[in-house]
C-alpha cells in the first residue's frame, strides 16, 4: 500500500510540474506577443519591425536573398476620424490589418509604424513581385467595405527592394520617398523607390 501511495504521489508531482510548465510557457508566450504587437490593430509593432528588417538585411548579406517592403498609409485618414469619429477610424484600421494579414503569404509580416501608416515586409521577394503585391493590395482595399457603407478607403503605397549593402534605415527611407511621391501624385496609387522606373497608374 505504501508503495502504491508513493507511486501515486510521484505521478501527481510530475503531472503538477508539467501543468505548471505549460502555464509558465503560455504566460511567457503572451508576454512576448504583447512586447511585439500593436495593441490596437494586432499588427506587429515598430520595435519588432526593426528587428525583422535587420534580419532581412543580414540574410541579404549572407545569402543574397532578396526582400522588398511596402510602406503604405490610409489616404485622408484624418478626414475619416473627423467625419465619423476616432472609434470608427480605429475599427477601420483593425479591419484593414485583418484583410492585409489574411490575403498574404504566411512568411509576409505586417507592422504598424504609427497612426495609419504600415509596413508589409515581403521576404524572398524581388521588386517585380512586390509591385504585383502592392497593386493587388491597393485594389483589394479600395474594393473592401471597411467602413460599412459610410465611405471607401484607399491607400497609397511606396515599394522598395532591399539593395546590396543597404541598411534597414536607408531601405525604409527609400520606401518613404516612394510613398511621398504616390501621395503627391494624387493618392490611391503605387510608386517605386528611386532605383526603379515606374509610371504609377491610378485606378478610380
Amino acid at each position: 500500500m505504501t508503495s502504491i501511495l508513493l507511486i501515486l504521489a510521484s505521478v501527481f508531482v510530475v503531472a503538477a510540474g508539467a501543468l505548471m510548465g505549460v502555464a509558465l510557457h503560455d504566460r511567457e508566450r503572451r508576454l512576448v506577443e504583447q512586447a511585439i504587437t500593436d495593441p490596437l490593430t494586432g499588427a506587429f509593432n515598430r520595435r519588432h519591425m526593426d528587428f525583422c528588417l535587420d534580419s532581412a538585411v543580414a540574410r541579404r548579406v549572407r545569402t543574397g536573398e532578396p526582400a522588398s517592403l511596402l510602406l503604405f498609409d490610409v489616404d485622408h485618414f484624418k478626414r475619416i476620424n473627423d467625419q465619423f469619429g476616432h472609434s470608427t477610424g480605429d475599427v477601420a484600421l483593425k479591419r484593414l490589418v485583418t484583410l492585409v494579414s489574411t490575403r498574404g503569404r504566411r512568411l509576409d509580416l505586417l507592422f504598424r509604424m504609427g497612426g495609419e501608416e504600415f509596413v508589409l515586409l515581403l521576404p524572398a521577394t524581388p521588386y517585380a513581385g512586390a509591385l504585383a503585391v502592392a497593386e493587388s493590395l491597393r485594389e483589394t482595399i479600395v474594393a473592401a467595405d471597411l467602413l460599412q457603407g459610410r465611405a471607401r478607403l484607399s491607400i497609397s503605397i511606396g515599394v522598395s527592394e532591399l539593395a546590396a549593402g543597404q541598411s534597414a534605415a536607408s531601405w525604409i527611407d527609400d520606401a518613404d520617398a516612394a510613398l511621398y511621391r504616390a501621395k503627391q501624385g494624387g493618392r490611391n496609387r503605387v510608386s517605386a523607390s528611386a532605383g526603379f522606373r515606374l509610371a504609377p497608374a491610378r485606378v478610380m
